[in-house]
């Protein structure tokens, strides 16, 4: 049973975690009978346990799965059977009455649901012959032929009644039920005491691969998973799986993961990282009470000449409202951008440097810190993209571990951005994924994903809901959506909302939509309806492309409120 062992074993014993009592004693008794067992009990510490399991799986002659109302809730047990299945070396035993996984019921199973240790056991012996059947078809076996008898365990028992009543040995019996718990309470404590080693074990192989210098983030997801199905309340393995999550864009499992991390009373997490978990918590709740995000079809209606209204002006300007539409839209520009002030892009270069720290704690706090804060996403992506193509300036050779992971990084943030982000920024971003290129497997297929998402932004345009809280609006709308097509934007048909209307004009701004270009919508919907809009964050929404909201208030337009050139009847 040497996991480390030069022969390919005959069987490999499959297992949930809670079961291992039973496993050891199979794999003993059929060691016993001259097979060679292979369970992961004798796995080096620091061996890379999957690889050794899968050359032992793949190697094993005989795959025996136990299963039990533990292991059908296994995904490692689910896994190795299908392995098995597929390569026609799976041989289901039942130790417990239980229906099986969808999939693995019509195949012909042994049951070993009352199984004690004996070797005589007819039931084992019936497994033993399987075993031996299928490790060596070519031979002609006999099975075996016992005789029935009384499951060992209820002969014990009687037995045990029997003498008790004949003997008088009421003291004998229970001491040896004394001596039985105390076997149990052992074994029990041996079975978490190896459950804390191996969890803590995939949860340091976890921090390894989130730390290296060029991150692997899947890997570490599953690394620190093993860790909290062996040990659901290990706080680290929860906090780190908390921010593997949202660099992956999984917010909702972040957020579950940090509130398990600070609930967890195992592996506690030091004041830094409770302060941290703290602020996740708070940036990827949802906002309760924030208004729900516009969805209505996004397809833009095709522009109609429109005849002279003496009544109605552009709504950008009064002489606007009597020259006749264009029969059909001109070609869309790139949509207009306004930068960020001097002050927010200094606080987001400091941020952005954080991508690239020395210090493997900070490099990973930074990173979650722009992936799920909508407001910064698309501001520091431009910053984050020149700072990575510095470092990488005199090629791959001679980067250190902090520059090589800000690379990594900085790919991660790419694969968060929305489209209109990805657009404006296309031509750094490109020059970027060709100097990454060289930086190894792993960098090259994060460079490829981000090349696909730029592939999918030229298809992507910018979203601009309009809605109006009167008719007497709808003209300045109604030029507001033909300028915003004008740029490349889709504009569905204006939609009147009466009272749900705020009081007065606001843009919001749904999810990660890039702010640059939301500068700019506010300031043209300033300019037509003739004063600055409130702009405000929809942060529970999640566009798949830059999606803005324009909601005239209900004072525009209607009697003894702000009249401006434009207005119906003004």
């Amino acid at each position: 049973m040497n996991a480390t062992g030069p022969a390919s074993p005959d069987v490999f014993v499959s297992y949930a975690r809670e079961d291992r009592p039973l496993a050891e004693q199979l794999a003993q008794a059929l060691s016993a009978s001259g097979l060679q067992v292979w369970w992961d009990r004798d796995l080096a510490a620091g061996s890379e346990f999957t690889a050794v399991i899968e050359a032992q799986l793949l190697g094993a002659a005989v795959v025996m799965v136990l299963w039990s109302a533990d292991s059908v809730r296994s995904t490692f047990v689910r896994d190795e059977s299908s392995r098995a299945a597929k390569t026609g070396k799976l041989l289901p035993v039942r130790i417990e009455d239980v229906e099986l996984p969808l999939g693995f019921g019509q195949l012909h199973t042994l049951d070993l649901l009352d199984w004690d240790g004996d070797a005589s056991d007819e039931a084992f012996q019936n497994l033993l012959f399987e075993v031996r059947r299928r490790r060596a078809p070519d031979l002609a076996l006999e099975r075996p032929r016992l005789s029935r008898k009384w499951p060992r365990r209820s002969t014990l028992m009687t037995a045990a009644a029997l003498a008790l009543v004949l003997g008088g040995t009421a003291t004998w019996y229970v001491r040896d039920q004394r001596q039985g718990e105390v076997v149990v309470q052992a074994e029990k404590q041996r079975r978490i005491d190896f459950d804390k080693s191996e969890a803590d074990r995939h949860f340091r192989a976890g921090l390894d691969q989130q730390y290296a210098s060029v991150p692997q983030l899947e890997t570490a997801l599953n690394e620190y998973l093993s860790a909290v199905e062996l040990r659901p309340a290990h706080a680290r393995a929860r906090y780190y799986l908390g921010h593997v999550y949202a660099q992956t864009g999984k917010p909702l499992d972040a957020l579950t993961s940090f509130k398990l991390a600070l609930a967890a009373t195992e592996a506690p997490l030091d004041r830094s990282q409770r302060a941290d978990a703290e602020k996740r918590v708070l940036t990827l709740a949802v906002v309760e009470g924030e208004a729900t995000p516009i969805t209505r079809l996004a397809a833009t209606p095709a522009p109609a000449p429109a005849k002279p209204d003496a009544g109605a002006g552009a709504g950008i300007s009064a002489a606007t409202s009597a020259a006749p539409r264009p029969a059909a839209p001109q070609a869309p520009k790139q949509p207009p951008r306004i930068d960020p002030p001097e002050a927010r892009v200094a606080q987001l270069t400091q941020a952005v440097e954080g991508l690239f720290d020395n210090d493997k704690e900070r490099r990973i706090n930074a990173t979650t810190s722009l992936v799920v804060d909508p407001l910064a996403l698309s501001d520091a992506v431009p910053l984050a993209v020149k700072k990575a193509l510095q470092v990488l300036k005199d090629g791959p050779a001679g980067l250190d571990a902090s520059a090589s992971s800000g690379v990594v990084n900085t790919l991660v943030l790419l694969q968060s951005a929305l489209p209109g982000t990805l657009q404006v920024n296309r031509a750094t971003i490109e020059r970027l994924l060709d100097a990454a290129q060289p930086l190894g497997d792993y960098t090259a297929k994060q460079a490829g994903k981000v090349r696909d998402l730029l592939k999918q932004a030229l298809v992507r345009h910018p979203v601009a809901y309009i809605q109006i809280a009167n008719p007497a609006q709808r003209p300045i709308a109604e030029a507001l959506a033909l300028k915003l097509r004008s740029f490349g934007y889709e504009a569905p048909a204006i939609e009147q909302v009466d009272a749900r209307a705020p009081e007065a004009t606001q843009v919001r701004v749904q999810g990660k939509s890039d702010r640059s270009y939301a500068r700019w919508v506010a300031k043209v919907v300033g300019e037509a309806v003739g004063a600055p809009p409130a702009s405000s964050a929809l942060r529970n929404a999640s566009p798949k492309t830059d999606t803005y909201e324009i909601w005239f208030g209900r004072s525009l337009c209607a009697p003894g409120g702000l009249l401006v050139a434009g207005c119906k009847g003004a």
